[in-house]
């Protein structure tokens, strides 16, 4: 979903002139925070008799109980705090940075195993998703922390 700035901000005489691009990280709310929440599930669980496992892992990875993201899943809370959906976007990113590091792993055996030049140039690749994976975890973070203060 995308959602863009109104006219009626520039329209307004003291803001002539100084409009702030909205960013998608911006825009994150309930509807994608939901999406999020069951793709870590999908991704967590092992079959069906792992979904309440599954629950646990990503309500931990986001700052909450199995209890919270049940019920904000089946649609119990209408409106979510911004802290909540703040953590369901860390456990997200958090998530990601987890698998770009697995990815770096694996490059640095198979490099090692076939000792090729090939691996070179798909590791920088890996290396600088996972410097710009962390660069947003940490931004992530810092906004948490100055809003919790």
């Amino acid at each position: 979903m995308v959602r863009k700035i109104s006219d009626r901000i520039l329209a307004m005489g003291i803001n002539k002139g100084s409009s702030k691009a909205m960013f998608g990280v911006d825009a994150f709310g309930p509807e994608e925070a939901a999406e999020f929440a069951r793709r870590m599930l999908k991704k967590e669980s092992s079959g069906n008799g792992d979904q309440m496992n599954a629950y646990e892992r990503v309500a931990a990875r986001c700052g909450m109980t199995a209890r919270q993201l049940r019920r904000f899943l089946s649609g119990e809370i209408k409106e979510p705090a911004w802290g909540f959906i703040h953590g369901i976007r860390i456990g997200w990113f958090g998530l990601w940075e987890e698998e770009v590091r697995k990815m770096q792993h694996e490059m640095d055996i198979y490099r090692k195993r076939f000792a090729s030049d090939r691996f070179q140039d798909l590791k920088a690749q890996i290396e600088a998703l996972a410097a710009e994976a962390q660069a947003l975890s940490d931004e992530l973070q810092t906004r948490k922390k100055d809003i919790s203060q």
